[in-house]
Order: structure tokens, then C-alpha cells, then sequence
């Protein structure tokens, strides 16, 4: 069984740019500073220029043409340059049908949707409905949604992306609604999808459906992958809004009748949503929830409040 995983990717080459950048910008620092070959890989970020998108950054942006504009500015957003998430907001109406979902494009939306920023990741879902040609509306809802009624085992990608319309304020309610009816599907890769997918929405009444297929779907695959990852990582709910699963997963680990191969990572969801390394022991969360769950909490949604108030 795999551990939690949405769409895996690397971003090795951006990343070790970014490290270039840097130690070159560090590396003219003040005596005693830490600079050049003496930059440690671990510890708090070390930023070598502004964090802002730069002049010089829109001018190549506006000359390139539109695939390699979505590209590159999904690229600003994933290494945090400030303004690369409005500016895929404000251009993607007009992306679509004029982007393609290519095999650099996907690796980009998979770094994305890993990241821990859920302003890219919401951008990543502007930019993967503007690549399939699906303008944000309810008429599209409609099609999508009687697309997989007619035979859902053949249009997983319109369940997908059904999920990220709920996410981008298209018709959440009734969109989440028809995603539970396709989770009781006989068909595994169908109830998976519509996991992932609800994963997506982003709303609190979202969390009981991810717990339920963690704890109860006859597939280990549906558990793990699908309400397991939604709770623990993947998908649009906040830090504070995985809390809310706490209690439903210290009851799921408690459960005598659980799938003893899913157990740990019932464990693994509770380290992974608290910041906490109590083990395998559901006395310990209890009583560490009971006297701490409410307080984390309100961190999470502080946390959450100041990140939102940043430029």
C-alpha cells in the first residue's frame, strides 16, 4: 500500500535555481552571515531578493504566447512570487479553450497541488479547468453532470473537474450532492474519483463524507487514497478545517472491526492534521484532544487569517 500521495511530481530544476539565486545574492553578504557554501538545505527560509513579481518577470510573461503563460506564471505562484495567483485568475477566462493539458503543464499542477499554499493550489484549479476548455459556469455543471450520469466509469476526468468547479463557487451544493450519490458506486475508480473530487470543494460539511469512505469503503485503494489523503493533505480544506476530522478519525482508529492494513494511517492523518507525535495510542489522542483540540484549532484559523491578510 502507498503512502499518501495526490499527484505526485518534482520541481527539482526550479528549486535548485531558486538555491542558485540565492547563494549568489548571499554570497556578497556581510562578514558573518550565512553565505555561500555555508547556506543549510534545513531550517527557516533564506530569502535572497523580494518575493514580488517583477517588472522584468510580467514583460516575459505578456510576450510569450498563452500556453507558455500559464505555464510560467503557475511556475512564479508554485516558488510564491506575489501577484502570480491574481494574475492567473484574472487571465484563465481567457485560456480557455486556447491552453492544452500537456505533459509539462500536468507536472506543474501536480507540484501545485502538493504545495502547502492553498492560493496555488486554488490557482492550479483555474488553470486545469481553462486546459480541459471548461468555462466556470452552471451550464457546464449541467453537461458535466449529465455526462457522468450517462455512464460515469467513462468520464472520471468530467467528475473531476466537476469538484473543482464546486471549488471555484460553481453550484457547490448540488455538485457535492451528486459526488456522494457516485461515492455508493459498485465501481471503485468511480467512488475514488468522487472522493478526491469532494476532497476538492473545500467546505466544512465535506469532511463527514471524506471520514465515512476513510473509514468504511471496501477499498483499501477509496480509504487510503481518496479519504485518507483528502483529510490528511490533499484537496482545498484549511488546516483548521482537517481539525474538524479529529474526532471521527480517533474513532475510526478505535474500531475493532477497521481493516488492520489502514489502522496506521488512520495514525499517520491525526500526526499529519495536529503537528503531533503521540503514536499509535487512541487514549493519548483522546486526551490530547480533549485538552488541546480547541486550541490548535483556533491557531490554524489564526494562521489562516493572518496568511490571507498578506499582499
Amino acid at each position: 500500500m502507498k503512502p499518501f500521495q495526490c499527484r505526485a511530481a518534482s520541481c527539482a530544476a526550479l528549486l535548485l535555481c531558486v538555491l542558485f539565486t540565492s547563494a549568489l545574492v548571499l554570497g556578497q553578504s556581510a562578514p558573518g552571515e550565512i553565505t555561500g557554501h555555508k547556506l543549510p538545505p534545513p531550517g527557516e527560509p533564506v530569502q535572497g531578493t523580494t518575493s514580488k513579481m517583477s517588472e522584468v518577470e510580467y514583460d516575459i510573461v505578456n510576450g510569450l504566447e498563452t500556453q507558455k503563460q500559464a505555464e510560467m506564471l503557475l511556475q512564479f505562484a508554485i516558488s510564491h512570487h506575489r501577484g502570480a495567483t491574481n494574475e492567473i485568475k484574472r487571465r484563465a477566462p481567457q485560456w480557455v479553450g486556447k491552453i492544452q493539458y500537456t505533459d509539462s503543464l500536468n507536472t506543474l499542477l501536480e507540484v501545485a497541488l502538493n504545495g502547502d499554499d492553498l492560493r496555488v493550489r486554488a490557482a492550479s484549479c483555474e488553470i486545469e479547468l481553462a486546459a480541459f476548455g471548461i468555462h466556470k459556469s452552471e451550464e457546464e455543471a449541467e453537461k458535466l453532470i449529465h455526462a457522468v450520469e450517462n455512464n460515469a466509469s467513462k468520464e472520471l476526468t468530467a467528475i473531476t473537474e466537476l469538484g473543482l468547479l464546486a471549488n471555484r463557487g460553481v453550484e457547490p451544493e448540488r455538485i457535492h450532492n451528486e459526488l456522494r450519490a457516485w461515492m455508493r458506486s459498485e465501481d471503485e475508480q468511480v467512488r475514488y474519483t468522487a472522493v478526491s473530487a469532494i476532497s476538492f470543494i473545500g467546505t466544512d460539511d465535506t469532511v463527514p463524507d471524506l471520514v465515512n469512505a476513510f473509514h468504511h469503503d471496501s477499498s483499501d485503494y477509496v480509504r487510503v487514497q481518496g479519504g485518507g489523503c483528502g483529510l490528511a493533505h490533499c484537496g482545498m480544506l484549511t488546516r483548521a478545517q482537517r481539525m474538524l476530522a479529529v474526532p471521527g478519525l480517533i474513532e475510526m482508529v478505535e474500531d475493532k472491526q477497521l481493516d488492520e492494513d489502514t489502522r496506521p494511517y488512520g495514525y499517520r492523518a491525526l500526526r499529519e492534521i495536529t503537528d503531533q507525535e503521540l503514536g499509535d495510542d487512541p487514549v493519548k489522542w483522546k486526551d490530547w484532544y480533549a485538552a488541546h483540540g480547541g486550541e490548535t484549532t483556533e491557531r490554524f484559523r489564526r494562521f489562516q487569517t493572518e496568511s490571507e491578510a498578506q499582499p
